[in-house]
């Protein structure tokens, strides 16, 4: 009789745990989605600052267009500045926020800030 108690136990155990790692994967798979996006566009400016001293500007402006819009964004060309901070420096950036909604309403906002500098010379 006392196998019978320690079996039961062990099948509540089993699904509370089931139940955890499924709730681990849901949060992932809402999640990872964002910061993917976040690090593709992260970068797409740091491959274009980068050629910034051999492709002309409005090139630079159109790929990262394109590439935006294939990336299904949450940004448009309107959202990305461009600065010249120095004579030799330029940083591609923008600012923007993501909501991620979960069940019942809850929902996480992100706040991203993707950047890139480089010197020209």
């Amino acid at each position: 009789m006392h196998l019978h108690g320690q079996a039961g136990k062990t099948k509540v155990s089993t699904i509370l745990w089931i139940l955890i790692v499924a709730a681990i994967v849901y949060v992932i798979v809402k999640i990872a989605p964002v910061y993917i996006i976040n690090y593709q566009i992260e970068n797409l400016f740091e491959v274009n600052a980068n050629r910034i001293e051999t492709t002309p500007m409005g090139d630079i402006k159109a790929d990262i267009q394109q590439k935006l819009a294939n990336l299904n964004a949450p940004i448009t060309m309107d959202d990305v500045t461009f600065n010249q901070n120095s004579p030799t420096s330029i940083t591609i950036s923008t600012e923007y926020s993501t909501a991620v909604k979960f069940v019942d309403g809850y929902k996480i906002t992100f706040h991203f800030s993707p950047q890139a500098t480089t010197d020209v010379q």
